[in-house]
């Protein structure tokens, strides 16, 4: 009788403890979602103060090189004209120092330097592209235009580039792991209409989440996870260059250790946010 009396209460504790731990668990799970949704908002607003600044987005700083390291959190190559191609992306994260906030800001709460990737027209610190403030609404939409194109001249009325104009082919492609679009650089006059907020991201931000498979750490190493990696993470991972055919995944929490995994965070505003966030949007229409 003694000893079922001494195993019931040892199993009450047991399940006391369990149920301690998941539930330290479940709020350290939510503490990080918080953490990182909260970095990823810190980014985009010093990424929108560079670009009232600059009239540009940064490139990437390189995510191999070691925190303290030479280099270490600049935009490279700088200055960031033609030089800053798809392929320097390659080991892209988040150039800290380049806009004026800490190592720590840009690290995820696993330790993960955040990824960071850019059309490398919207970088290009001779033309500066990041500004619609000479685009009128009241201009014509004629069709296709390309990435060069700019809406920077003096103009009035219907002489001015149409928003439309500006944004044709700019920016980069983001799904929602189902096939849906979530971003992409589509004119609205084509002949199949686009998705629903179609227009293209002037940047992709990517925490690669508690596995922090294909993020950089501030050693510069690559992380290999610690749990399998699914096929919507596969094409987010750093240490790969971009191309104009890439397409990022935003999609929904998968925690299962099946090739539907997906534990990434992503921020991926459009060109026309961005702006208007940095105050360099078209003019209103009149």
């Amino acid at each position: 009788m003694a000893l079922m009396v001494f195993v019931c209460v040892v199993m009450i504790a047991a399940i006391g403890i369990f149920a301690k731990w998941t539930l330290q668990q479940t709020e350290r799970q939510l503490s990080n979602q918080t953490a990182v949704n909260a970095t990823l908002k810190k980014i985009d607003i010093a990424l929108a103060n560079f670009v009232a600044q600059n009239k540009r987005l940064p490139c990437p700083a390189d995510g191999s090189i070691a925190s303290g390291l030479p280099n270490a959190g600049i935009e490279s190559p700088y200055p960031a004209a033609a030089l800053c191609t798809p392929a320097t992306q390659a080991k892209g994260v988040v150039p800290w120092v380049t806009l004026g906030i800490s190592e720590a800001e840009a690290t995820d709460p696993w330790n993960g330097r955040i990824t960071y990737r850019v059309q490398a027209a919207l970088a290009n610190s001779v033309t500066k592209l990041m500004n619609m403030s000479w685009c009128d609404p009241a201009g014509t939409t004629t069709g296709a235009s390309g990435l060069a194109l700019a809406c920077t001249a003096a103009c009035s009325g219907t002489a001015c580039m149409h928003p439309l104009n500006f944004l044709y082919s700019k920016g980069l492609q983001v799904q929602d792991g189902l096939g849906g679009w979530l971003n992409r650089p589509a004119p609205p006059w084509a002949a199949v209409p686009p998705p629903p907020n179609s227009s293209g991201a002037a940047y992709v931000l990517i925490s690669h989440g508690p596995t922090g498979a294909g993020a950089y750490n501030k050693s510069g190493n690559i992380q290999p996870g610690s749990a399998v990696v699914g096929t919507n993470e596969m094409v987010n991972r750093n240490n790969q260059a971009l191309t104009g055919a890439t397409i990022f995944i935003d999609a929904k929490p998968d925690n299962t250790l099946t090739a539907s995994h997906f534990d990434d965070y992503l921020s991926h505003p459009t060109i026309s946010t961005v702006l208007t966030n940095a105050s360099l949007g078209p003019r209103s229409p009149h």
